[in-house]
């Protein structure tokens, strides 16, 4: 009985995204928690196009494992997480901590356990992505992205 009162009182905040043309992105995770959730999900699906949307309008720092590649515009992330996960399949992802940290703009991080294997084998390894957060544009967006083994 809910659930329709929700949409309709939804439907005008939905109206007003998309008059102001902001990304859908910008609806979701509008908390860091939820932020960090839809990261993981994305990232766990291997949706690397969507992942795009997360990221911060001034950059991305990227490290995989011991290789540190710096800040990336959106393009050059995308081509990077696409080359990193390669033969890769997740397994599993899990949002392990969430932590603002305040400033102006507002901060916060996220650790999640990614778990994964190689195509074609049964060993599943496990990494942690920290992913670090800014109030952007009206949502929380990705301004570094690590994986430590």
């Amino acid at each position: 009985m809910n659930t329709p009162l929700r949409l309709v009182c939804a439907t005008p905040f939905i109206a007003l995204f998309v008059a102001l043309g902001l990304p859908s992105s910008a609806l979701l995770g509008q908390s860091l928690s939820g932020a960090a959730s839809a990261f993981a999900d994305r990232w766990r699906a291997g949706e690397v196009s969507m992942l795009t949307e997360s990221f911060s309008r001034g950059g991305v720092r990227l490290q995989w494992e011991t290789r540190q590649l710096g800040s990336l515009d959106a393009g050059r992330a995308v081509a990077s997480i696409r080359e990193y996960l390669g033969n890769r399949e997740s397994v599993a992802t899990g949002v392990v901590r969430v932590e603002e940290v305040g400033g102006d703009p507002p901060k916060g991080y996220a650790e999640i356990r990614w778990e994964s294997r190689m195509r074609g084998t049964s060993d599943v390894l496990a990494r942690t992505l920290f992913v670090a957060f800014v109030s952007e544009e009206g949502g929380w967006r990705v301004t570094e992205l690590r994986v430590m083994p």
